[in-house]
């Protein structure tokens, strides 16, 4: 141990670097470094922060890479300027310890607002603030030549001041963008915030760093860590869990965490761009909150006696007609269940393709089968009792709500009890081997059985606020697979008839779920 530590390997009061830096106490610790508060003897005791390199329990590997990035951020701040970064005043080694002197930043990370507050979102106005200062200076670090990607974009690494300003720090993996390269040297980044092309699919850009806004912005509007969450690249809706946040802003957070980087947009000044517009309503309708408590509750509209400005005006001021801006409360209209449809949004080129996808190999494949291959009734059957299983495990995937995947739960159930009975009834060899058990339970009560608690399960979207339309549609496609169910019980099993009502009965419940899931996730994009 060093004669400048304590008991804990960390720099002790009083201690004296470069003959001029006094320890004054620890700041913060992290994964690979510590910060202390420090005055600086030779100008007035002026306070900086020194960031020091840990270097307990490190191979001697880890230790060189550790030590490449501490001197690589340190080469890096040093060269920028901008007021939403600290500045750099030197970079000194003593004793095999790196250290990096810098402004020292007085304020809470957007993390230890969250956490002080007990995870309750960040007024809208005042997240939209910060939201254009990190633009700000992500738009500077883009425009360097080369690109600086950031890649560790998290409430963590953004410090707040008492008055609003807004602070990136930790620049510990950050790169310069190389044109051409196919993938990143190392990879590095924070689960839930790291954008997928960061765990090794390709180069990280600057729509990568805009990623991780989204996901910053997600999670100090929700309260809701990304990663902790469990929705790591498949981030639910903001108004999920905040109605206040306007639904222009939510669908710009949507497009910023898009898996696809094609579907982000094309920069932080675009972004900004949105934001200003987005800032200029969010101001009428959020009062004026202490940036240094920032997470209080959710906050109610402002009425028409409490309009207050926002406390940071964005550097760059866009002029431009504002989008219509939701002005719905928790107790409002949202509450009430107001219906919402819109066609536009539910029958989009994808879906169509899946929709008609499914109308081939359905429709066709029964043609198909009965046609050219000889007792294949229930071997058809058996087929479609597995693509509905299928179906209904895709559609649970994009619904992340309890009723709406309870629902597909027991229609996938469902289907595979139904799918057991016509494999059964399909393989003479499996019937006799169930011989005992086909006495107690007979194949055409199990199988119908199956079917009808798919289709009957199916009628329960009919409880979510979809319009009249919707909810007709709904009840005749379900409504048509429970009387076929039905019908086709009294017919025996050699009557063709009763193999067509099965397969309309399964054809129907194929189409159905994935047309009910889609109505419900676009009712809840457009409602939110």
């Amino acid at each position: 141990m060093s004669a400048y530590e304590n008991q804990t390997g960390r720099l002790a009061p009083q201690s004296l670097l470069q003959h001029r830096y006094l320890i004054v106490g620890l700041a913060g610790r992290g994964g690979m470094s510590a910060v202390y508060q420090t005055l600086d003897t030779r100008i007035g005791n002026r306070r900086v922060a020194i960031k020091e390199m840990s270097q307990g329990h490190l191979s001697d590997q880890e230790l060189a890479n550790a030590t490449e990035r501490f001197q690589h951020e340190a080469k890096l701040l040093g060269s920028l300027q901008h007021p939403n970064l600290p500045h750099v005043y030197d970079a000194f080694s003593e004793q095999g310890r790196s250290y990096l002197v810098m402004e020292y930043l007085e304020g809470k990370t957007l993390l230890q607002i969250l956490r002080e507050n007990d995870a309750r979102p960040i007024p809208v106005a005042q997240a939209v603030a910060y939201a254009l200062q990190l633009c700000d200076v992500l738009a500077y670090l883009h425009q360097q030549h080369p690109p600086i990607i950031f890649r560790d974009l998290k409430p963590s690494n953004v410090m707040v001041t008492a008055i609003g300003h807004i602070y990136l720090i930790d620049f510990g993996i950050a790169r310069l963008f190389k044109e051409g390269q196919q993938l990143d040297t190392a990879l590095l980044g924070s689960l839930g915030y790291a954008p997928p092309e960061q765990h090794g699919i390709a180069q990280t850009n600057q729509r990568s760093d805009l990623y991780a806004l989204g996901a910053t912005l997600h999670c100090c509007l929700t309260g809701k860590d990304p990663y902790s969450s469990g929705y790591q690249f498949a981030f639910p809706s903001v108004r999920e869990y905040n109605p206040q946040v306007p639904v222009e802003l939510n669908q710009l957070i949507q497009r910023l965490v898009a898996m696809d980087e094609q579907q982000r947009p094309t920069s932080a000044l675009e972004v900004h761009h949105e934001l200003s517009k987005i800032h200029q309503q969010a101001a009428e309708y959020t009062s004026q909150i202490n940036p240094a408590l920032a997470a209080t509750k959710y906050v109610q509209p402002a009425s028409a006696q409490n309009n207050a400005p926002p406390i940071y005006s964005p550097t760059r001021h866009v002029n431009a007609a504002s989008p219509s801006f939701n002005q719905a409360s928790p107790s409002a209209p949202l509450a009430q269940g107001k219906s919402v449809s819109h066609f536009a949004p539910l029958w989009t080129a994808p879906f169509l393709m899946l929709f008609g996808l499914l109308l081939v190999l359905t429709i066709g494949g029964s043609i198909w089968a009965f046609n050219y291959i000889g007792g294949s009734d229930h071997i058809a059957e058996f087929g479609f009792s597995m693509l509905l299983l299928l179906v209904a495990i895709v559609a649970g995937t994009v619904l992340h709500r309890l009723i709406p995947w309870s629902i597909l739960f027991i229609v996938a159930l469902a289907a595979l009890v139904s799918g057991s009975a016509f494999l059964v009834q399909a393989t003479p060899d499996i019937q006799s081997a169930m011989a005992n058990i086909l006495q107690i339970v007979s194949l055409n009560t199990l199988l119908t059985g199956g079917l009808a608690l798919a289709a009957i399960t199916s009628l329960f979207w009919l409880t979510h606020p979809f319009t009249w339309v919707d909810r007709i549609l709904i009840f005749i496609v379900f409504g048509t697979a429970i009387a076929c169910t039905l019908l086709q019980f009294s017919y025996q099993d050699g009557d063709v008839r009763k193999h067509i009502l099965l397969l309309i009965a399964l054809i129907t419940l194929i189409h159905g779920v994935p047309l009910a899931a889609r109505m419900e996730h676009v009712r809840k994009a457009t409602r939110r």
